[in-house]
């Protein structure tokens, strides 16, 4: 199990949720939870693919290394918030 850092930004009704350690994952929710509740779900067969094509699911980076990197720090700037989700199949 590895806990991965996510990006959440929207309003309620509409938010979004990327997981910047695993490229084109994302996930939408009307609320919070909804969102945090997809990306685990978007985590799961995000890996699943990565590992069915024989390559390695990569670790998550720290805080600092993610507030570090350019994309993550315009999308902070911009109002997105930190939150976090545990990746629970990848081997």
């Amino acid at each position: 199990m590895s806990r991965y850092t996510v990006l959440i930004d929207g309003e309620a009704g509409a938010y979004g949720a990327v997981v910047p350690d695993m490229p084109g994952c994302t996930a939408m929710g009307d609320t919070l939870d909804a969102a945090i509740a997809g990306v685990a779900d978007a985590m799961r067969d995000w890996a699943e693919v990565v590992e069915g094509r024989g390559e390695a699911v990569p670790a998550p980076r720290s805080i600092a290394a993610l507030r570090a990197d350019a994309e993550v720090a315009a999308a902070l700037a911009d109002g997105a918030k930190l939150s976090s989700a545990m990746l629970v199949c990848a081997s």
